[in-house]
């Protein structure tokens, strides 16, 4: 098993990858948010880390100033619900840590405070939020590490 990141934060642990699945947990604060199926097709896992790579190299994420101090079951909500206008630079919002549909059993969201990260999100059966504070800098490490481990599963198989 190797395991990217800190699972006190978030990590990456991956059991198995055989062409065209990768077995993986990602843990958030502690909790496996992948428990209920942790097998990823390595084709959608690879172009969806790539494009979360690019979105935190790009992006801000600074809340605008209406959502500052809400409390984050809130924030989710309010997340969730809008369409437009949760950050104070960009109108687009992405659900993170989101890698291949058929896994996706929760949402996750970010804002960020500084050089730090929020992440807060729900399984889609609960209402307890959790949530995770890391470096902007080590997530972005944390996810070039995984890209770079996985990548090569998800080039075609010679036939």
């Amino acid at each position: 098993m190797i395991t990217l990141g800190n699972t006190e934060t978030i990590a990456f642990k991956i059991h198995e990858m055989e062409k065209p699945f990768i077995m993986m947990d990602i843990i958030v604060n502690s909790v496996n948010i992948s428990y209920q199926d942790n097998n990823y097709y390595a084709f959608p896992l690879v172009n969806n880390i790539k494009k979360e790579i690019e979105l935190i190299t790009d992006g801000e994420f600074h809340l605008n100033k209406s959502l500052i101090n809400k409390p984050l079951s809130k924030l989710h909500d309010i997340f969730y619900e809008t369409e437009t206008g949760v950050y104070d630079s960009s109108s687009e919002k992405t659900n993170f840590l989101f890698y291949d549909l058929s896994t996706n059993k929760s949402l996750f969201y970010v804002y960020q405070e500084d050089e730090c990260l929020i992440f807060f999100g729900k399984f889609f059966d609960s209402n307890n939020t959790i949530t995770s504070r890391i470096k902007k800098s080590e997530f972005l490490a944390t996810l070039l590490k995984l890209l770079h481990t996985v990548e090569s599963y998800a080039a075609p198989r010679n036939i």
